[in-house]
């Protein structure tokens, strides 16, 4: 999209805020590991700000506490340093539900319109935006539930529990009150408003580009206007019939999901989920009544916890960051509970007490830490790493021989690259350039060559593909890429055994494109290097 302008929407690559935003980046700083990560990682460190959103509804301590969740959590860190939008999407939504409760808290109508543009661009992440909306809504509903049991509404009915100030205006509006008609009027312009701001982020993020390509676009509709409705059209009503089926491909066994989820919650969130039911324990039987907040967290986290694994078309440890991110609330008030037991320990010279406090922070910060570390620092692509997904690469070394395939395609002349084998090949390399690559003329090669293809294409690397292993017996690219020949997979053609013979001068890498060979999904890659373009202490790696 950054080098031809070319996008419409496709669920299965999700919204498009990241890969707009990412082009944005690419032409400011250039296409790299870094930039490609950049937007995640920034929204992602953002995050524990929305915790102050909240201060009126919680305590400060709980406050601080939400947000070293949101800074700390295992799950989050390790998915902010992915190109993916789970973390993005859950930082907008909080902001949005926090933005919600400062109008309410102020009655400034700034937040009314942050909140509008926060909850709409997460729907221009992912489409399990509205699995937030579902939450919120089925919260809501038990919220309302919270508010009959507490006044035991008796004769009064389920109105009981309406707000007084509601059922004052609706009894002024029923006695044509004025002054409530006027606000009543003002409510319904600001909704108009709100509801132009959402619409017009939804069509310039989903407003289809096609620059150079047939078809409507939105910078073509500038110059002609009588594209405009195809456009809209586009942006709205066809993206809404994709965007709701987006659940439709998830034909699999309920038990083993939620085996995986639960597992991805144990080692990533096993502190914050038992402080989670401490905290929602607690708040919901002290004091004068549940917090709202509390009692909303818990709710939405326990049904993610629940419904995710229904929805899921793989198994994916990212999925947990939409559990974590609401039990993080009620999280906070355990946490928050642990440290005033022991600041009050600590005033009445309470030994005993603020040692157990003390061992219990220590035990809840060094778990959070420890697995932080492990995971996303000391052994992010390891197989046993619970969050590690099938599709990530499991050649942990392999940057040094990356960046030397990057540099021999900038510093040659001609073709850089030659693929060899029918799962690389493309029969026209240069409609491999057009959205969506897997569907063009060119066929699924490129797609295949993934993630290789990315770092190909950062370096502007010149690439060529070929079927027939004869055609490796001359002249060579100084880099040439084959599948291996693996032991999953009895039926495999066309790998790296049939052009072994004719890479003399060259070495032989592998690189694993995925976690491991699957049958025939074959992750071993052989990349053979010309050796006089590699530096003279490189040696190859098996």
């Amino acid at each position: 999209f950054a080098k031809n302008g070319v996008w419409y929407y496709r669920r299965i690559i999700h919204g498009p805020f990241l890969l707009q935003m990412d082009s944005v980046v690419f032409s400011l700083f250039g296409a790299n590991d870094f930039t490609m990560r950049l937007i995640v990682a920034l929204i992602g460190g953002l995050f524990p700000l929305a915790a102050l959103l909240f201060r009126k509804r919680l305590r400060a301590s709980e406050t601080v506490a939400l947000a070293f969740f949101f800074a700390a959590n295992p799950v989050l860190l390790y998915y902010s340093r992915f190109m993916r939008n789970d973390v993005m999407l859950a930082a907008v939504m909080v902001f949005a539900l926090g933005f919600v409760v400062r109008y309410f808290d102020t009655r400034r109508l700034r937040y009314v319109f942050a909140a509008v543009a926060c909850f709409t661009l997460g729907f221009t992440m992912k489409e399990n935006a509205l699995l937030y909306a579902a939450c919120w809504a089925g919260g809501a509903v038990l919220l309302y539930d919270h508010r009959l049991f507490l006044r035991r509404v008796g004769n009064e009915g389920v109105g009981a529990a309406i707000p007084p100030r509601i059922r004052n205006g609706a009894l002024r509006l029923y006695e044509r009150d004025r002054s409530v008609v006027n606000s009543l009027l003002k409510g319904v312009g600001i909704a108009l408003v709100a509801a132009l701001e959402a619409l017009a982020i939804i069509v310039f993020f989903y407003a289809p580009r096609s620059q150079g390509q047939p078809g409507p676009g939105l910078w073509k509709s500038f110059s002609n206007p009588s594209m405009i409705p195809k456009v809209f059209t586009a942006a709205t009503t066809d993206v809404a019939n994709e965007f709701i089926g987006w659940q439709g491909h998830t034909d699999h066994a309920y038990l083993p999901y939620l085996d995986h989820f639960l597992t991805s919650l144990k080692v990533g969130a096993l502190a914050l989920c038992i402080l989670a039911v401490v905290g929602f324990i607690v708040d919901r039987y002290s004091g004068d009544r549940p917090r709202d907040l509390v009692s909303l967290g818990f709710y939405w986290g326990v049904v993610s916890i629940l419904g995710y694994p229904l929805v899921m078309d793989i198994k994916a440890g990212w999925a947990t960051v939409h559990a974590i991110v609401p039990l993080a609330f009620p999280a906070a008030v355990g946490l928050a509970l642990i440290f005033r037991w022991g600041w009050e320990a600590y005033e009445d010279h309470d030994d005993v007490s603020l040692a157990a406090a003390a061992v219990l922070l220590l035990l809840v910060v060094g778990s959070v830490g420890t697995t932080a570390y492990s995971t996303s620092y000391q052994h992010p692509q390891d197989p046993d790493n619970q969050f590690v997904q099938y599709a990530q690469s499991s050649s942990t070394d392999a940057k040094p021989l990356l960046h030397d395939l990057q540099r021999i395609s900038r510093e040659n002349e001609g073709t850089d690259v030659l693929f060899y084998g029918s799962k690389f090949y493309s029969s026209n390399e240069a409609a491999d350039d057009v959205y969506p690559v897997e569907a063009g003329e060119g066929g699924g090669g490129w797609f295949a060559r993934l993630p290789l293809a990315w770092y190909f294409d950062t370096a502007d690397a010149n690439i060529a593909s070929t079927t027939n292993a004869s055609d490796l017996s001359g002249d060579k690219p100084p880099i040439v890429v084959a599948p291996a020949d693996v032991s999953t997979c009895t039926s495999q053609d066309s790998t790296a055994q049939d052009i072994e013979g004719y890479m003399s001068g060259y070495t032989r890498y592998e690189f694993q494109r995925f976690g491991f060979n699957s049958g025939c999904h074959i992750s071993t890659t052989v990349i053979y290097v010309q050796n006089s373009s590699l530096p003279s202490n490189t040696t190859p790696t098996a």
